[in-house]
């Protein structure tokens, strides 16, 4: 393997497939794309219902947060994908845009063409939607965005029900209008799971000029004169390098981008200094003010008409022949 490409990027998630599409486009660049984890070989990946089982440190970096003071002081599981595909190849598939005012207020703090209309058209660059083409959804694009096959008979009553008290039914949470209640488009395609690395990465993997490889741990970028210059990794057999010649691209989450930058020498100054890494460039920024969202919903019992029912070995049986046969089925869903 050569030691230097034009660009190395480092993590094959949701932006990292995208990236090394795009950037290996053009024949004459080099790039090589590194992922900590390994290929994206495990049959649940792309099974739609197989999310549900995708938390052991195959593909998860299984990572939990630290105490949280508003809820009672419990850790929260917070997984992450650890294999190409990232997140995507691991999470519940549904299509959701932000919305236009979250764009909007990034542009308006100095992000310049992060507007809603200037990320737009990347949107529907991207996107091959089965239900929509007009001024907010693209057809053609790499990533497939469809309805589920199927839904659960409690979803379908769930969404009548909101009807019934005055909630409209919105048809298109990704055009025009938020508001309303509706159901979820997701990446899928032909009732499997539609990847980063599935939509992105499989169709440029027989470029020449792009290089993958997995079970890749980054430790560190090089750094010289105040520019990015090559990058350290670890594969199961040595500590390589490797040296770009335009650009290093971190792409490798909101958790491990940071990381790495710190095991850089690229953050806080005094933090870094606190624990032993050498201060290559003061930025007091790094790894501050993460925020997210929690994934906090209710359990409760039903009549057998949940996919838990769905899980006994007899139904589970039948439920998988339909989906290799017809590809219909509780296996098709993403818990909706």
């Amino acid at each position: 393997m050569s030691m230097s490409y034009d660009y190395i990027v480092v993590g094959a998630g949701a932006a990292g497939c995208v990236v090394a599409n795009r950037l290996s486009a053009d024949p004459s660049t080099t790039v090589l794309l590194l992922e900590a984890g390994g290929r994206d070989l495990n049959p649940l990946i792309h099974i739609p219902i197989g999310f549900t089982k995708l938390t052991t440190p195959d593909v998860n970096w299984g990572y939990s947060t630290v105490p949280q003071p508003e809820m009672n002081n419990r850790d929260m599981w917070y997984p992450q994908g650890r294999t190409l595909g990232g997140s995507t190849s691991i999470n519940a598939m549904i299509y959701i845009r932000g919305h236009r005012a979250d764009y909007d207020d990034w542009a308006a703090l100095g992000s310049e063409g992060w507007g809603y209309d200037g990320v737009l058209p990347y949107f529907m660059k991207s996107e091959n939607n089965e239900r929509f083409h007009n001024s907010y959804h693209g057809a053609g694009g790499d990533l497939n965005v469809t309805q589920q096959v199927q839904h659960n008979k409690l979803t379908k009553a769930f969404v009548r029900s909101c009807q019934e008290i005055g909630i409209p039914f919105n048809a298109d949470v990704n055009g025009a209008e938020q508001d309303g209640v509706t159901l979820y488009d997701v990446t899928q395609r032909n009732a499997r799971r539609e990847s980063s690395a599935t939509a992105f990465l499989k169709p440029a993997r027989k470029r020449t000029n792009l290089t993958v490889q997995t079970r890749a741990m980054a430790t560190k970028v090089l750094v010289e004169n105040g520019r990015a210059i090559g990058l350290q990794y670890r594969t199961k057999e040595a500590l390589e390098t490797v040296h770009a010649n335009r650009e290093v691209i971190l792409s490798g989450g909101a958790v491990n981008s940071p990381k790495l930058l710190m095991l850089s020498g690229i953050g806080p100054a005094d933090e870094l200094r606190a624990v032993g890494i050498d201060v290559v460039h003061d930025l007091p920024g790094v790894g501050k003010n993460f925020q997210d969202h929690m994934d906090v919903y209710i359990t409760a019992e039903t009549a057998p008409v949940s996919f838990n029912e769905e899980d006994r070995p007899l139904k589970a049986t039948w439920s998988t022949f339909q989906y290799l046969l017809f590809k219909t089925g509780p296996l098709t869903a993403c818990v909706a």
